[in-house]
């Protein structure tokens, strides 16, 4: 019996017309190499217009939410080769994403019109920082200078002045209920834009966040709500635990009563409220990290929206 073998199709091939590979050629290879430079172009649309970045559409978004109107790449005076990428109320020329030489601010003051400079800029602090950068050239400043400074930047402060001892008790827990303390340590973080180059002198920080430590040094910390009656001098305290009652009568000097139980997070709240409202205006947040013992702790990160004196709460 014979047995069938199909025969098996030999691949084809479509050469070119002189035979050759096509990526042979010098010509289509230099085509493939300009498109890898960027040889196309992405842009964006929003309301029927075109924008160059996404960063332009949300610059046109906020204006037209606000109501503004603007004009797109307009030029800063008849004729002029400088193009702002908005005119605003016919008086404003946002430029994006690039700076302006000395040759073309000084076109731009000449021409009346405002300035303002916006980016994205790639060095970003922490996720507190967006990286964007504005700045006004009105008021004479350099842009490069200003953008730089606008960015957010974090220094730290980690010294061994910082340590404290502090003595707490922990009513809802069986093994804290009982009095008894921690030698801990604080390292402090400071988030803001450069001023001349500096978020915060050290040597200005440095002492506003010793004195927040030293009033909470060889202090015992008790949520407020255990207390049951004050004196001029001292403090009545009163708690049931897994252990039985308590009943303390303790000097007020060397307590400081907290709005919630007398916890490592909470005692960081209580170190950046002493710390966050001595700071310069330029500084965005403040972050505190807070050890109890050696090897675990917390971290506090918070923004400053408000400015005044700190609050002081009736001990």
């Amino acid at each position: 019996m014979e047995t069938y073998k199909p025969k098996r199709s030999r691949p084809s091939t479509v050469p070119n017309r002189r035979g050759r590979n096509p990526f042979a050629s010098g010509q289509i290879l230099g085509q493939l190499k300009a498109l890898d430079k960027g040889g196309y172009a992405i842009t964006h649309q929003t309301g029927g217009k075109t924008y160059p970045t996404g960063l332009h559409v949300a610059i046109a978004r906020l204006f037209d939410s606000l109501g503004r109107p603007f004009a797109l790449n307009v030029p800063i005076v008849q004729g002029s080769k400088l193009r702002a990428d908005f005119l605003v109320d016919r008086r404003t020329a946002v430029f994006v994403g690039r700076r302006l030489s000395p040759h073309e601010r000084k076109a731009v003051k000449n021409s009346g019109a405002r300035a303002v400079l916006i980016e994205m800029s790639a060095a970003r602090s922490d996720i507190v920082d967006s990286g964007l950068r504005v700045a006004d050239l009105s008021n004479g400043a350099d842009g490069d200078d200003s953008l730089r400074e606008s960015r957010l930047q974090t220094i730290f402060l980690d010294d061994p002045s910082f340590n404290f001892d502090y003595a707490h008790i922990l009513p809802k827990t069986e093994k804290c209920s009982v009095m008894h303390g921690h030698t801990s340590s604080a390292l402090v973080e400071i988030v803001g834009s450069p001023v001349d180059g500096m978020v915060v002198d050290f040597n200005d920080a440095k002492p506003i966040i010793k004195k927040a430590i030293a009033d909470l040094d060889h202090k015992l910390f008790i949520n407020e709500r255990y207390v049951t009656g004050r004196t001029a001098t001292h403090v009545d305290l009163s708690f049931a635990t897994v252990h039985g009652e308590f009943g303390l009568h303790v000097p007020k000097e060397t307590t400081v009563l907290l709005e919630g139980e007398a916890t490592v997070e909470n005692l960081a709240q209580e170190l950046l409220r002493r710390i966050a409202p001595r700071m310069p205006q330029n500084v965005e947040a403040v972050g505190v990290y807070v050890y109890e013992g050696l090897n675990k702790g917390t971290r506090l990160l918070a923004r400053l929206q408000e400015r005044g004196a700190e609050a002081r709460r009736k001990r």
